[in-house]
């Protein structure tokens, strides 16, 4: 008995806080909801040290008297519900009343506020969950939260914030995200005291779009426009040709909420069919308003998950207003067989949010984007722990009897087929098995070519398929790489300079690594804001479509691990851009074929892609010979 007991007020907003308040961007994000719900018309942020060291939320919205701002510092103090009945009807973005005391909790906190009636403001003082001061003061109308040393009672919870750079990305997207969701208001985003984001007031979503996401990126876009029974869907979706390497730029705000829910990522898959191919994911702004009652936004203390009481019926209507836009786009390019109006499947099935989309979406053959590129089938899967080096194809050694199996072990010593002791890592290979497979590789013969993908060669030890596309990767990769150790400036200029007007988020991104850039031979100079000239890239990547490759650099980038150094930053550069200037399908003379084999001789790790592919599949003459029925001589 007695050993339940009800929790102190301060550990319970602890508590709280741990499910509120996940990281700095969390709280802005509950600072800037309600600062829109307070009918804001300017919201201004600053942040210092990522969040860590100052959270500064100014609006001009309504404000409170001192026995509200008071109330709003309590647990479950909301204006925005009354009842019972308001959760299942929710219009505003917040509703629990438990973000400012969760904020509070854990932080030395101030709160100045003067609704337009008032002749003084309201200052209250709130240090790590105790009120400290409640006084008057001057301000102006509206409200102004400041935030300082958050999590400093949390010292666990502060040791798990990432990177300044991290955390200061996870904020301009938030903040970008509220733009977007309501154009008629301003923005301003200050990073240590450095303009990172300013919006002016809109007065229509494209306008808005266009400060955020970049001239070109508007361009880019087609309008949505769709309405059926009690559902209306607005917005932008990229044209054909125009994707990118990650969902980061499919966005979805769902009565005026930013949110992430599958039902919306399928949709759009399922819209552009075989339009983009698979792995690539075109940009979409789009916004859905239906009845708040259709809607679950109380599924996470975020708000940023969302239900819909029928899934598939928001996703059926929102698939067929981005095939309705897309197919009046290319009604002359495109049959309308391209967009039979059952391609829909329903949400039973399919990728979760971080996955890549179904095969049974898209078509490698199929794809319509000239700018498009298609992995061979070698790339589609990572290779398993036997596909490292010059593996022998399993699917020969499963029809061998026992006996068979036991004389292939007999027959295959280590030197015959090279081990690559990777680690996990592509760049790393035993010395010995290194200097025995370059020599191997100098005296491939290449025979043939197999469905433009592969080259077929004759080796000492039997026939070896060779993915050229994977090559050209490997090749490019340690080329940029040995550009980077070199301390001369090799570069390849541009005859025209293009010039790219990034997202602020990217932009950041850019600057913060323009000397791993530099480093790897590209030319790029800032122009202020988000945009950039780009006058110069390494040698041996294409001139054209310069934009796309620097987008899928950034995406590369942002979307890679936390973990940053130079070297690990370089790497991930490097990937990206090989990746990008090589098609796979390409046709290559027989000068470029001997090329390409010299090249990739000169390589430190010629057996795998930069991205743990393999470049090469060998099959020895033991398994030739059994698949005939024939004894070994």
């Amino acid at each position: 008995m007695g050993n339940i007991r009800i929790l102190p007020t301060e550990t319970a907003n602890r508590i709280a806080a741990g499910e509120v308040v996940e990281r700095p961007a969390s709280a802005v994000k509950e600072l800037v909801e309600n600062a829109i719900d307070a009918g804001a018309k300017k919201i201004t942020v600053k942040i210092e040290n990522g969040g860590r060291k100052l959270i500064q939320v100014i609006d001009d919205g309504h404000g409170m008297d001192q026995e509200d701002a008071m109330l709003a510092l309590e647990a479950h103090a909301t204006s925005k519900i009354q009842d019972f009945f308001d959760i299942d009807r929710i219009q505003t973005l917040g509703f629990r009343g438990e973000a400012l005391p969760s904020i509070a909790g854990v932080s030395r906190f101030r709160l100045q506020t003067r609704t337009k009636e008032a002749t003084a403001g309201t200052e209250v003082t709130v240090d790590t969950g105790a009120i400290r001061d409640v006084r008057e003061c001057g301000c102006p109308t509206g409200t102004c939260v400041t935030v300082r040393h958050l999590f400093a009672n949390l010292p666990a919870r502060r040791k798990f914030l990432r990177s300044v750079a991290t955390e200061q990305g996870h904020i301009q997207e938030m903040i970008l995200l509220q733009a977007l969701s309501h154009p008629e208001i301003g923005f301003e985003l200050f990073l240590d005291q450095t303009p990172a984001l300013r919006v002016t007031p809109a007065k229509d979503l494209s306008t808005r779009m266009r400060m955020l996401l970049g001239k070109e990126i508007g361009e880019a876009m087609i309008e949505v426009d769709y309405q059926e029974d009690n559902v209306s869907i607005h917005g932008f979706v990229g044209r054909p040709g125009i994707t990118r390497s990650s969902r980061r730029e499919q966005r979805f705000f769902v009565n005026g909420r930013p949110a992430s829910a599958d039902p919306l990522y399928f949709a759009v898959r399922d819209a552009y069919h075989t339009l983009v191919m698979k792995g690539r994911y075109p940009p979409v702004v789009l916004y859905l308003q239906l009845p708040p009652e259709e809607v679950d936004v109380n599924v996470h203390p975020t708000k940023r998950e969302i239900r819909f009481r029928d899934g598939r019926r928001v996703g059926r209507l929102t698939a067929a207003a981005v095939r309705r836009a897309l197919r009046e786009l290319t009604s002359d390019m495109v049959a309308p067989s391209r967009f039979p109006e059952d391609t829909y499947k329903g949400f039973s099935a399919g990728p979760s949010e971080s996955g890549a989309p179904s095969s049974t979406a898209f078509s490698s053959k199929d794809h319509a984007p000239s700018e498009a590129k298609t992995d061979s089938p070698a790339a589609s899967t990572p290779p398993s722990p036997e596909h490292t080096g010059m593996p022998v194809d399993n699917s020969l050694k499963s029809e061998q009897t026992a006996a068979g199996r036991q004389e292939s072990q007999q027959t295959e010593s280590p030197e015959t087929l090279p081990f690559i002791n990777s680690g996990g890592d592509p760049d790393r290979i035993t010395t010995s098995a290194s200097a025995f497979s370059h020599s191997r590789l100098r005296d491939l013969r290449v025979i043939g070519i197999f469905r433009k993908l592969y080259l077929l060669a004759e080796g000492p030890d039997g026939l070896v398929l060779i993915d050229h596309h994977a090559a050209h990767e490997r090749v490019l990769y340690e080329k940029i790489l040995a550009q980077a150790k070199s301390e001369a400036l090799n570069s390849q200029s541009l005859l025209l300079p293009v010039s790219l007007e990034f997202s602020p988020a990217d932009a950041s991104m850019l600057n913060r690594n323009l000397k791993t850039f530099r480093r790897l031979g590209f030319q790029i100079e800032p122009f202020g804001g988000g945009a950039f000239l780009i006058s110069g890239v390494p040698p041996h990547l294409p001139k054209e479509n310069i934009a796309g490759m620097m987008r899928d650099l950034l995406d590369e980038l942002q979307t890679s691990s936390s973990v940053s150094n130079i070297r690990l930053d370089e790497q991930r550069i490097a990937q990206a851009a090989c990746k990008h200037a090589v098609r796979a399908e390409e046709k290559l003379n027989q000068e470029e074929i001997q090329k390409l084999l010299s090249d990739l001789v000169q390589t430190e790790m010629p057996y795998t892609c930069p991205h743990g592919r393999p470049v090469m599949i060998n099959l020895p003459h033991s398994e030739i010979e059994k698949r005939f029925g024939r004894r070994q001589s």
